[in-house]
Order: structure tokens, then C-alpha cells, then sequence
């Protein structure tokens, strides 16, 4: 019964440094990375095979009417956001565990899940209703619009958790998701009449702008964290004076 027990121990053990291992910690960064990827090839193959009584537009037509009541491709594209949900999850736990000692880098990953939960019920649950039959109730847009504000939140947290061109690069993400969802937001505004000139495009700009962030975030976060140990510190996070530290240079940051 000891050497059983002896055995079991070690089998925990084993299974709990895998656990902690930087294989795993990258292997969740990675999801990030497919996550985009399954979102954007989910976008178009949707809109690909979509057979309703009008064709669909990518230019036209939000994302959103692909996961709508009435969509043909209602079951198609909920699978895609949910298995998108799901790994941007796994993405949000590499990043707390790639973190260290950044608060900054650690507050991205929660709120990075924090909005994917959200997600997670807004289009299974919350949907809107197909343009053709319109009588949309407010959950669909107030819930999308708390996502976009909390999405706004993780992309300028991790800008300030990185020097150099990434925080320029995120900061600029933040200008293009808030610019290109007011723009789509006003075109869609004509849906009831079906006249929402480029509300689709705008979206389009905007949910493509923020995978791309997620897949440049994921790689900056292996290279400049998790294969150095730790990530830069921000301005904000440099110890109090009395404390002698070497701050991190700008050269050949990126």
C-alpha cells in the first residue's frame, strides 16, 4: 500500500510540474493565436455558405446577423465564437501565468477573460433578430457594447504593460476599435430599412484590428516574457525611490 501510494505521489507530482512548465504556459499563449484565426475563417466561411432569402454582405451586414435568429447559419457561427471564446480563455490563463511580477500584464489576462466570458452568452443567448423580420431587444447591443468597453480596457492595459512598439501599436488598436465601431455603429443604424452602407466593412476593420492584436499580443508575451522569465516593467510599475533599480532601455525595443 506505501509503494502505491509512493507511486501515485510521483504521478501527481510529474503531472503537476508539467502543469507548470513553460511548454504549457506557450502552448496557451498559442491558443491566442488560433483563436484569432477560428474567428476570421469562421467570419467568412459563415458568410461563404450563407443561404438565406437574400444573399449575404460582408460590406453591408454586421457580424452579428450570422449568429441572428432567423440566420441559416445561426448553428455554424455560434460554434465558432464559442470555440473562439473558449481558447481566447486558455490565451487569458498563459497570460497570467507569463505575467511574473506585472500587474499590469496579469490585469490584461483578467480582463481579457472577463470579456470572453462575456461573449460566451451574449450571441448564444442574446442574439439579435435577422434584419428582415427586425424586433431587436436592447440585451444584444448593451451587452456588445459592455464587451467592447471591457476589450478596450485589456488592449490599453497591455500597452501600458510593454515598452517600445507595442504600446504604440496597442495604443493605436484602441484608436481604430473605438473609431471603426462608431463608424459601423452609426451605418447600422439604417437596418430597419435595410440601408447600412458599410456597417459590415467598419465591424469587419474593427473585429480584425482586435485579432490581430491578440496575435501579436501572444507573440510579444512568449518573446519578451516568457523566454526571458519576466515581463518589462511599465513606468508605473517602477519600485519607490531608495530602491536601486536599472530601468529597462528603449534601444531595441519592438
Amino acid at each position: 500500500m506505501k509503494e502505491t501510494a509512493v507511486n501515485v505521489e510521483s504521478r501527481g507530482e510529474v503531472i503537476a510540474r508539467g502543469w507548470r512548465s513553460g511548454t504549457v504556459t506557450k502552448a496557451l499563449l498559442v491558443a491566442g493565436i488560433v483563436a484569432a484565426g477560428v474567428y476570421v475563417v469562421g467570419d467568412v466561411l459563415s458568410g461563404v455558405v450563407y443561404n438565406g432569402d437574400r444573399p449575404y454582405s460582408f460590406v453591408e451586414q454586421w457580424i452579428s446577423e450570422l449568429t441572428a435568429t432567423g440566420s441559416p447559419v445561426r448553428p455554424l457561427m455560434v460554434g465558432v465564437i464559442t470555440i473562439h471564446d473558449l481558447l481566447l480563455i486558455a490565451f487569458g490563463v498563459g497570460i497570467l501565468r507569463a505575467a511574473g511580477q506585472s500587474r499590469s500584464l496579469r490585469w490584461t489576462g483578467l480582463v481579457l477573460i472577463a470579456a470572453t466570458a462575456l461573449g460566451l452568452i451574449i450571441h448564444p443567448f442574446f442574439p439579435m433578430t435577422s434584419r428582415w423580420s427586425f424586433t431587436d431587444t436592447p440585451m444584444h447591443g448593451t451587452l456588445s457594447m459592455v464587451w467592447g468597453v471591457i476589450i478596450f480596457v485589456a488592449v490599453g492595459l497591455s500597452a501600458v504593460a510593454y515598452w517600445g512598439r507595442f504600446r504604440l501599436y496597442a495604443i493605436v488598436t484602441d484608436v481604430v476599435l473605438v473609431g471603426f465601431g462608431m463608424a459601423s455603429g452609426i451605418a447600422i443604424q439604417g437596418i430597419e430599412q435595410n440601408d447600412t452602407p458599410w456597417a459590415g466593412a467598419f465591424e469587419r476593420i474593427n473585429a480584425y484590428a482586435l485579432m490581430a492584436w491578440l496575435v501579436v499580443l501572444a507573440v510579444t508575451v512568449m518573446r519578451r516574457s516568457l523566454n526571458r522569465g519576466t515581463p518589462e516593467r511599465s513606468v508605473t510599475e517602477v519600485p519607490a525611490a531608495g530602491v536601486q533599480t536599472k530601468l529597462p532601455s528603449l534601444a531595441g525595443k519592438g
